[in-house]
C-alpha cells in the first residue's frame, strides 16, 4: 500500500507543480523557480516564453505519468513505483527535449526571437 501511495504521489507532484507554475509563473528571471537553462535565462523574452510552456509539459507529463500509475498497478503491481520512477525520468528528458524544440522554433542560439519570413 506504501508503494502505490508514493507511485501515485509521483504524477501528484506534478499536476499540483503545473498547476501551481500556470497560476504563479516567475515574473522575473530566477535561480530558483522556473524553467531554468543557461539559454532561458539570458534575458526576459526566452524566459517569458519558456515559463509558459513549461507548465503544459508538467501537465502533459503528470497525466501520462497517472496513466503509467493506474496500468502499471494493474498489471505490475509489486513493481509499480519502479515503473513510474523509470517513465518519469524518461518523460522529464523528452519534455525537456519538447521544451528547447519550442525554444529553437522561436528563439535563435543567444536568445533573441526570430523573425518571420
Amino acid at each position: 500500500m506504501e508503494a502505490l501511495f508514493a507511485a501515485f504521489s509521483i504524477p501528484a507532484i506534478f499536476l499540483i507543480a503545473a498547476f501551481l507554475w500556470k497560476k504563479f509563473p516567475p515574473k522575473t528571471i530566477s535561480h530558483f523557480y522556473g524553467y531554468r537553462t543557461r539559454r532561458t535565462m539570458s534575458n526576459q523574452d526566452i524566459w517569458d516564453y519558456a515559463n509558459q510552456i513549461g507548465p503544459k509539459m508538467f501537465l502533459t507529463l503528470g497525466l501520462v505519468l497517472l496513466i503509467i500509475t493506474v496500468l502499471g498497478y494493474l498489471i505490475f503491481s509489486q513493481k509499480v513505483i519502479l515503473i513510474v520512477i523509470f517513465a518519469m525520468l524518461i518523460g522529464i528528458g523528452v519534455g525537456m527535449f519538447w521544451c528547447e524544440t519550442q525554444l529553437n522554433k522561436y528563439f535563435d542560439k543567444n536568445g533573441n526571437r526570430r523573425t518571420k519570413h
